[in-house]
């Protein structure tokens, strides 16, 4: 077998490899989004709390997302929902409004977490999320909120699993910058 045979036959052990090795991992850590802080500053929004966002029962993505043979998980809470509802504390915290004793509190339900991970040039993700806030129990906002992000990928697994597991973040900053660009959401968190 000539050399280039070889290195042809490696190089398809290695894409099968590629394409049939299933991992489970976690996504990675949310990095809050300064455009968003900066917005929450600006706002004149009160200081809130955040309760709990929870998943809507047995939606696909609310625990663990495929990508391809592989899967990522939360790295806090057990389920997605508990890290959007990080995220948005941390959000909040670096814009000095998180008080854990207020009497404002944003809340929520995860209907949709998805990443199609399967595309070879261009992949996507969606995230749909209703969101409440609620002022001394009086329910303030009552809204759904949902994106779609792109970004670029590959025929490797390799290559296009960690690249849809670190556009999570990002998918996750775009879905609460829709809700802090909300004037609704603000005004809720308003005297």
């Amino acid at each position: 077998m000539s050399h280039l045979a070889r290195a042809a036959c490696l190089a398809s052990v290695l894409v099968a490899a590629v394409f049939t090795v299933g991992c489970a991992g976690v996504a990675p850590n949310y990095a809050p989004s300064i455009d968003n802080v900066q917005s929450l500053k600006q706002s004149g929004a009160q200081p809130a709390k955040v309760g709990a966002v929870v998943v809507q029962a047995d939606i696909p993505g609310g625990k663990s997302i495929g990508l391809r043979a592989s899967s990522i998980s939360s790295p806090v809470g057990e389920n997605y929902g508990d890290y959007i509802a990080t995220a948005l504390r941390q959000e909040l915290e670096l814009a000095k409004l998180l008080d854990p004793q207020s009497g404002v509190e944003i809340s929520g339900t995860l209907l949709r977490n998805n990443i199609d991970a399967g595309g070879f040039s261009t992949n996507s993700g969606q995230i749909e999320a209703r969101f409440l806030v609620k002022r001394a129990g009086q329910l303030r906002f009552d809204k759904v909120k949902r994106i779609e992000h792109s970004w670029e990928s590959s025929f490797a697994g390799a290559v296009a699993i960690p690249r849809a597991a670190n556009n999570y973040p990002v998918m996750v900053q775009k879905l609460i910058g829709t809700l802090v660009a909300d004037p609704d959401f603000i005004q809720s968190l308003q005297k």
